[in-house]
């Protein structure tokens, strides 16, 4: 996948909503600000127009775009089928002011009713202390509750759709299993993670449980 400045800004833009965090000094005094983008919706490949630009073509599944420091200001997006006509309605369409020093992640995914929507989530960025890391684990799929393991230990109990959980653990390697809540029924994973010293990992579990096969899979992000 081909990403740039803009591609990041024109997903940032469909979230319709900005988010804040305090500014890091170097952010806020070059008018800058970082972002992620997640495509988290099955079976959907997009194009996404930025001010009436076509400026990411075939945008897939599972896809991660960033982290990437874009200026501030002003987007409208124009989400479209891949290969539809500039000027055929948009399945998605939205507008955001972005601000210098925030940091964010925008992810398009499946409502806990299967229904595409965009969210926008807030990206820790504390410093974390020696020999720690952070991992955040969002759940953003069309499935049911789920519990979330690292190794044997549950971590997280009954984590819903379009909620996250955020974890500072000892840095190392870390098997990550995700089950129905309440249920031994593994529906991701397990899957072996090597969490750095200082790093935030994001575990962002799209896709949809009730399709056959499942498309429930993991997009996962990391910066320091």
């Amino acid at each position: 996948m081909r990403t740039g400045r803009m591609v990041a800004a024109a997903a940032l833009s469909a979230s319709g909503v900005a988010v804040a965090l305090a500014p890091s000094a170097a952010q806020a005094s070059s008018g800058t600000a970082m972002v992620s983008v997640v495509h988290g919706i099955p079976k959907v490949a997009v194009d996404v127009y930025v001010n009436n630009k076509l400026t990411l073509k075939h945008f897939t599944f599972d896809k991660v775009a960033g982290p990437l420091n874009l200026p501030a200001g002003s987007y409208s997006l124009a989400v479209r089928a891949a290969g539809a006509k500039a000027t055929s309605a948009p399945l998605l369409k939205a507008s955001l002011m972005l601000k210098a020093g925030e940091n964010a992640t925008v992810i398009a995914h499946l409502s806990a009713k299967g229904a595409p929507t965009l969210q926008a989530f807030a990206d820790p960025t504390a410093m974390l202390a020696k020999g720690k890391a952070r991992v955040i684990v969002r759940h953003l799929a069309d499935a049911p509750a789920v519990d979330v393991y690292a190794g044997t230990t549950k971590v997280v109990s009954n984590l819903s759709n379009a909620h996250q959980a955020v974890l500072v653990i000892p840095a190392g390697k870390v098997a990550i299993s995700v089950d129905v809540a309440g249920t031994m029924k593994k529906v991701i994973g397990p899957a072996t993670f090597n969490f750095a010293a200082g790093t935030t990992t994001i575990v962002n579990a799209v896709g949809n449980a009730a399709t056959m096969p499942s498309t429930l899979t993991v997009a996962v992000q990391s910066y320091m």
